[in-house]
């Protein structure tokens, strides 16, 4: 949904801006006890190798409307989804607002 909102505006080469992001993120503040047990989960690879199901957290899948099911054949955006995904809970943002302040970072360079 980011990169289809930043196509939207005519913004080229956002998912490479997205994925030199968060190659570089870290900790900017303390996580509450939700966001590390979720940093956690995004972050072990081991539990999605071998289930053939995908949790979408609510806030997002309220978000998706009757696209749910186009959005989930792009797999070939799942992996930087979910390093964007980290990055955005490392900085204490979702990962909308993170990637359009790392998009309109990257226009000032």
């Amino acid at each position: 949904m980011l990169l289809e909102r930043l196509n939207g505006r005519r913004v080229r080469s956002a998912g490479a801006l997205l994925d030199q992001a968060a190659g570089s993120s870290r900790v900017t503040r303390a996580l509450s006890a939700a966001n590390a047990d979720y940093l956690r989960a995004l972050s072990c690879r081991s539990w999605r190798r071998h289930r053939g199901e995908l949790d979408i957290p609510a806030r997002v899948l309220a978000r998706t409307g009757t696209g749910l099911e186009q959005r989930l054949g792009r797999c070939e955006l799942l992996d930087s989804a979910i390093r964007w995904e980290i990055a955005a809970v490392l900085a204490g943002r979702s990962m909308g607002t993170w990637g359009s302040e790392v998009v309109l970072a990257g226009f000032h360079r």
